[in-house]
């Protein structure tokens, strides 16, 4: 049987009994319950947590049994329907980030009235202005003025404004992880994938919270400071960083 022929599931198994590992050996390097996996070879994947669990889970066993993981991914989307979904939508189906509040949507009508008001403004307001003449008049100093001696202090220092806000930025390392970001308002930043050798910038004035789907595949800098690789191999981890570097994760 060709491999475009079988299951997800008996693929993995396929690989995994023909590179001399059971099961039990799969779940102790990659800490998923042995369960969970005898599942997945069966194409069940209930067991997992939420589609988004299950994508990791694949991923992480495909790297053991040397699959390819993106292969994989794609016959996990035909056997369950995900298609080109938002990755938020799969965070948060899996409980792992809040159900987004619905923004406030506005009308043509009320987009109308405003577009009016402001191009009423534009019109009106140099009209008002020139009702009222200028009486200043343009004073140019003689060449021969001599400039008035500066009052500020020569030997005074330049103090460095301190930077406010939090920064993130988040570098793929090893694999494709996938990552959620949201502001502190719960917005959501960004949802999608980090690859080896990708970096993304992200910033907020008081808050940003992260979830990361497998956070030994990506490395952190947090307000300059690097602080390395959150977690585990398939580890999905959730952090919270402040302007003063705080982890609330």
């Amino acid at each position: 049987m060709s491999l475009e022929n079988l299951t997800l599931g008996t693929e993995i198994r396929d690989a995994r009994e023909g590179a001399g590992f059971t099961v039990a050996k799969i779940a102790e390097i990659t800490r998923i319950r042995e369960s969970v996996i005898k599942d997945i070879e069966s194409d069940n994947f209930l067991s997992c947590g939420g589609n988004a669990y299950a994508r990791g889970h694949i991923r992480t066993i495909a790297k053991i049994v040397k699959l390819n993981p993106d292969l994989l991914i794609e016959k996990f989307a035909q056997a369950t329907g995900d298609f080109d979904r938002p990755m938020i939508d799969l965070l948060e189906e899996s409980s792992v980030v809040k159900v987004r509040a619905p923004r406030p949507q506005l009308s043509y009508k009320n987009l109308a009235s405003i577009a009016a008001g402001v191009v009423a403004l534009l019109i009106a307001v140099p009209a008002v202005i020139s009702l009222f003449p200028s009486n200043k008049t343009s004073t140019v100093a003689p060449s021969s003025q001599v400039a008035a001696p500066s009052t500020a202090d020569k030997n005074s220092q330049v103090v460095a404004t301190k930077t406010t806000g939090v920064s993130l930025v988040v570098t793929g390392i090893s694999g494709k992880s996938w990552i959620g970001i949201q502001d502190a308002s719960g917005a959501q930043v960004f949802s999608g994938s980090i690859k080896v050798g990708e970096s993304k910038s992200f910033g907020d004035d008081q808050l940003l919270q992260v979830t990361i789907g497998n956070a030994a595949a990506v490395s952190l800098n947090v307000n300059g400071q690097e602080i390395g690789t959150p977690g585990g191999v398939g580890e999905v981890v959730h952090l919270s960083f402040t302007p003063d570097n705080s982890n609330n994760g």
